[in-house]
């Protein structure tokens, strides 16, 4: 049974742990690398443990700085230069990022280690040469429910309209999130560009929001929600649900029978980063089978290294919501990045989500939702 040290582990602003040059063994020194290497990344995404052998191996101290929304990256890697030299985040993201200038092209003769990545998992069409990021996790969105509350949810997306669970829904308030999710309840491909398809999506949302109260939240408000039982049931990440499963036995997940939304989150370095040698020498470590064995089985994540394999925990590779067997898995789709006609058709469809909480909201006040035009 593994164990979510991340519940008790708590991500302070700085995490003092240590790195060196980039290599398998990790044990040169090199007076290039200095001894602060700074990291934006969503909380608790690696085994404080990784970290603390990395720590060991070297003396790099890493600046651990976390994230809740993934808007925020852009927003913080252009107001805040030379802040950041390692940057995690997700595929999507990549190529906005890229084409922002605020990410450095890699050097990949500096990541030896890249060689353990699967090739399933490289030269995806966010970076179809990889000249920007390297994968780190995969995983899906699915549902997560409190059985306590749900005794047998519909194995579907539509459970989340179902009017069984009013002002009990949440649904992650993210656009592309929010409209994948409401394109795939109904059959629709998620990255569909026909505004009907996108139009309806949005459609199902705001007819949740005005008549079932369904709230939209982050990862982190979806979480607490569940556990406190606010929350019936939700869209999720999978290994958020894993861990908070973990927590609270009443809370169980599933891969809903129409398919899932696939993601995944990349290494990359800033393009103002401050400590490039340092920030190589945390990736390539992390790209080690070791370390990046010990992260999936930390986070309950898929990990996108096949070093990795065999030293992951029986229990998440049997685990098919986190690894799901192939005839799922072919019903799961990866995001792409929409071109400047439907990226507009969803901004459209997004303002209607906002303005329908705007307008169910008490008090009229600003309503906080990712990926919304406001942004």
């Amino acid at each position: 049974m593994r164990i979510l040290k991340g519940i008790s582990y708590i991500f302070v602003a700085l995490i003092l742990f240590g790195c060196n040059k980039n290599s398998q063994k990790s044990t040169n020194t090199d007076e290039s690398v200095s001894n602060v290497v700074k990291m934006l990344c969503w909380s608790e995404y690696f085994d404080p443990d990784a970290i603390e052998k990395f720590t060991t191996e070297t003396g790099i101290e890493v600046e651990y700085i976390t994230y809740d929304d993934p808007d925020e990256v852009e927003a913080r890697l252009a107001s805040e230069p030379g802040r950041f030299d390692v940057v995690v985040t997700d595929d999507l993201a990549i190529n906005i990022l890229a084409n922002l200038r605020l990410l450095q092209p890699l050097d990949k003769s500096l990541l030896p280690n890249i060689g353990n990545v699967s090739s399933e998992y490289l030269g995806r069409k966010f970076d179809a040469e990889n000249n920007y990021s390297v994968p780190y996790l995969w995983g899906t969105t699915l549902i997560a429910y409190r059985s306590d509350k749900i005794e047998s949810p519909e194995k579907s997306w539509k459970s989340l309209w179902d009017k069984k669970y009013k002002g009990k829904v949440m649904v992650l308030g993210d656009r592309t999130e929010g409209l994948g999710i409401g394109m795939i309840s109904q059959g629709y491909p998620i990255n569909s560009a026909d505004s009907k398809h996108i139009q309806f999506a949005s459609e199902i949302i705001v007819e949740g929001i005005n008549n079932n109260d369904v709230r939209l939240g982050s990862d982190a408000e979806i979480r607490e929600g569940l556990l406190a039982g606010e929350v019936w049931i939700a869209s999720c990440y999978s290994g958020d649900a894993a861990m908070i499963a973990e927590e609270n036995e009443d809370i169980a997940f599933f891969i809903p029978n129409e398919g899932a939304p696939l993601w995944m989150d990349n290494f990359s370095v800033a393009s103002d980063a401050t400590n490039v040698n340092g920030a190589y020498a945390f990736i390539d470590y992390m790209l080690r089978k070791d370390s990046a064995a010990m992260n999936a089985n930390f986070t309950w994540y898929g990990t996108t290294n096949r070093a990795a394999v065999s030293l992951l925990d029986e229990e998440l590779l049997a685990d098919e919501t986190i690894n799901p067997p192939d005839e799922i898995r072919s019903l799961c789709q990866f995001y792409y990045v929409p071109d400047a006609n439907r990226d507009l058709l969803l901004n459209e469809a997004w303002s209607k989500v906002v303005n329908a909480l705007r307008s169910k909201s008490k008090d009229g006040s600003e309503v906080e939702v990712a990926g919304s035009v406001e942004d």
